[in-house]
């Protein structure tokens, strides 16, 4: 037979073991907060269970007030702990009420010395943090380990539904609860599952923390620092695919010209704020030109030093020319380069159809291309495509115009 007063003393010492394992990891890491609110919960586990295992032996102000506070907020900590692994914001005014709810209860003596009112009030509080608790964990917004937060959220939905059930059977008998004083079988199961589904739950929030953690690293290792744009690994990566998914697809090789010269007459900052400016122009001149006709959102990524490449995946090579010289009459024109000095960038460009030739091939074409447009004068887009070449630069293109 379960006996309830040990199965408290055993949850008090595994609710202690894990807070003091949770606020030394948030001490020595304080850029988690995950670990900080898992902390409070266990905390507060730790005390409602040692206040409820005092039931009849210390003031009542201590083992119902105090102890069921505890309860709550072991919910609540917890519940907030649900929302930010999720990407979600801390919750403001909601994050107390529940201990405000039941503070404001207990002050009215009708039901602060009535058993089943407390019980009922204080079941439906702790019910409605373990239905949020459902909610956060079955929203949409992320889609990794999707069993594993369906499986939590029935979990916590069974820790709802046996605590009101467990509310109106004690209700039905008149049976108060006391752990220490009498054994009551059905209360030490009502523990047990909770401590059960709580270790789990503890453990779903800390598995997801460490998938959010391995994302974010992933993320870094995947984007250039200066730029925000993707690196040349995270890019090669990328393209491959689309290339081996047999799509029709065009590159663009970009080099800000003389960029050496801005370096050293107005120093290595100024040239960090041409990078990052000529990276916000090109996101926006193939976001304008490309994902406006419904085509797959361009790949844009830094190279190295002043070298960037962008992949239109679905485009011909006219288009590709197109999205191109709009970026280097932006350039041109200084919108993203007014610290005192211009910039021009020269693009080579390089097409192929479905399954023609690698990414790499494409590149050394989109290469070549580039050079002809730094051997042609610079401030040029040149074109390379299964051996075709075509030259267009702003001199040529004013003349076709007129």
């Amino acid at each position: 037979m379960l006996d309830s007063a040990t199965l408290f003393i055993a949850s008090i010492a595994v609710d202690f073991g894990l807070a003091v394992y949770f606020w030394s990891l948030w001490i020595g890491d304080r850029r988690q907060p995950i670990a900080l609110w898992i902390a409070a919960s266990t905390s507060s586990a730790t005390l409602g269970s040692l206040c409820v295992t005092l039931r009849d032996i210390a003031p009542n102000i201590v083992t119902i007030w105090a102890g069921q506070l505890c309860f709550i907020n072991v919910f609540v900590f917890l519940w907030v702990a649900v929302r930010l692994v999720h990407g979600r914001q801390r919750p403001g005014v909601m994050l107390w009420a529940g201990a405000a709810i039941w503070t404001l209860l207990c002050l009215f003596p009708p039901i602060f010395q009535s058993e089943n009112l407390r019980s009922t009030c204080v079941t439906v509080i702790y019910a409605a943090y373990c239905l949020t608790m459902c909610g956060e964990m079955l929203r949409g917004g992320m889609r990794r380990q999707r069993l594993s937060r369906a499986l939590t959220a029935g979990l916590l939905f069974i820790l709802a539904a046996s605590s009101l059930a467990l509310t109106i059977y004690t209700a039905f008998n008149q049976e108060a609860f006391s752990p220490v004083q009498r054994s009551q079988p059905l209360a030490a199961l009502w523990l047990l599952l909770f401590l059960v589904i709580y270790i789990v739950l503890i453990v779903a929030v800390t598995t997801l923390e460490l998938s959010n953690e391995a994302e974010r690293q992933r993320q870094v290792a995947a984007t250039d620092g200066l730029t925000g744009l993707m690196n040349r690994r995270a890019f090669m990566e990328t393209a491959q695919g689309h290339a081996a998914a047999q799509c029709d697809i065009a590159l663009l090789l970009l080099d800000i010209d003389h960029f050496k010269r801005i370096n050293d007459r107005w120093g290595h900052a100024a040239g960090d704020r041409a990078l990052t400016r000529f990276a916000t122009a090109l996101s926006q001149a193939t976001d304008q030109e490309v994902a406006g006709d419904g085509e797959q959102r361009p790949l844009i990524a830094r190279l190295g030093g002043e070298e960037f490449v962008c992949m239109l995946v679905g485009p011909d090579a006219r288009k590709a020319e197109k999205v191109g010289e709009r970026i280097r009459a932006m350039v041109e024109r200084g919108g993203y380069a007014n610290d005192g000095f211009g910039m021009t960038v020269s693009i080579g460009v390089a097409a192929s159809f479905a399954g023609a030739c690698d990414v790499d091939e494409l590149l050394l074409s989109a290469d070549r291309a580039l050079y002809r447009a730094k051997d042609g004068g610079r401030n040029r887009v040149e074109h390379e495509e299964q051996g075709l070449v075509v030259s267009l630069d702003a001199t040529s293109r004013t003349a076709k115009a007129m």
